[in-house]
Order: structure tokens, then sequence, then C-alpha cells
């Protein structure tokens, strides 16, 4: 693979950014116009990386995949995986919430590249919780996924933060 220029890697973090902005947002209806005005690029710099708004979305959904692998790598280097398990939730939660739009960029592209890398670390994270004595051990990694989800997604609105505690109160061994 051929190294970016300076300029051309300024660049193509800058689509990046103003990317996930529009698409956490707006979603799959964010236009590649108002992308590019964000990025301060013109329309041919955004095409030439990404031939088509899909390729665009995809590239944003791994990289937001990739922020939350890395959460929960540190949340697996922690000394204290009672703390890491909770602060691991609430980070997820303050990310996804922050990005609404990702998730129907998601449902859009029918996967999330890098799914499966981040199920496998969450899963680490809850059974080292769980061997720490910090979360209930009759729960599956699968129900506190969909536990947080229901929380998440079905709570009025403003009320996540309350109803996710609520879900991790009842996680608590």
């Amino acid at each position: 693979m051929t190294e970016l220029r300076s300029d051309a890697r300024r660049n193509l973090e800058r689509v990046l950014d103003a990317a996930q902005h529009a698409f956490g947002a707006s979603g799959p209806d964010a236009s590649i116009d108002e992308i590019a005005h964000l990025a301060g690029v013109g329309h041919g710099t955004v095409f030439r990386r990404f031939p088509t708004k899909d390729d665009l979305m995809y590239a944003v959904i791994e990289r937001h995949v990739a922020q939350m692998c890395a959460i929960a790598d540190d949340a697996l280097a922690s000394p204290d995986p009672g703390e890491a398990f909770f602060d691991f939730v609430w980070q997820i939660a303050e990310l996804n919430m922050s990005t609404p739009g990702l998730h129907r960029c998601v449902v859009h592209c029918g996967n999330k590249p890098g799914a499966a890398e981040l199920e496998k670390l969450a899963d680490r994270v809850v059974s080292r919780a769980q061997r720490a004595g910090a979360v209930r051990r009759d729960v599956k990694a699968e129900d506190v996924r969909l536990l947080v989800r229901g929380a998440l997604t079905n709570a009025p609105a403003g009320q996540w933060r309350r109803h996710l505690a609520v879900v991790l109160d009842g996680l608590r061994a």
C-alpha cells in the first residue's frame, strides 16, 4: 500500500472527522456535499478516496468500532476488572449516544466492520468482571449487550443515563 502524502493524509482525516460528525447526526441521510463542506475540501477529494457514500459510511463505522475496541482494550488492561467493566459500558454508551445516526448507518450498510473483534473483547471484559465478583455470574455477555442496547434505545429522550444506571445496578453481583 502506498503511503499518503502529508496533505492527503490530513485531508483524509478531515473527511473522516466530518463524515463521522455528519453521519453521527443525520445517519445515512448526510450528504457528500455537507461532508465535503465540513471537511473544507472539494467533492473530488471525497470521491477520490471513497467512490460511493456507502464506502465512506463503511469507513466511518469501521473507525467507530475501532474506538470502541480501544475502550475495551483499556478495560482489559485495568487492574480492577469490576470498575473496568462499568467504566467500559458507560464509555461505550457515551460514545454511541453522542453519534445516534451511526446506528442507522450500521443498519443501512447491513453489517458492522470489526463487530466480531469488538464482541470478543467485550465478552472478555464481562468474564473478567464476573471472575472478580463484580458482575452477576448468571448473565451472559450477550445478555449484557441486549440489556444495555435496550436501555439506550428505548429510554425516553434524555433519560438513557438513568435507564442505563438501573440496568448496571441489576448486573452487580
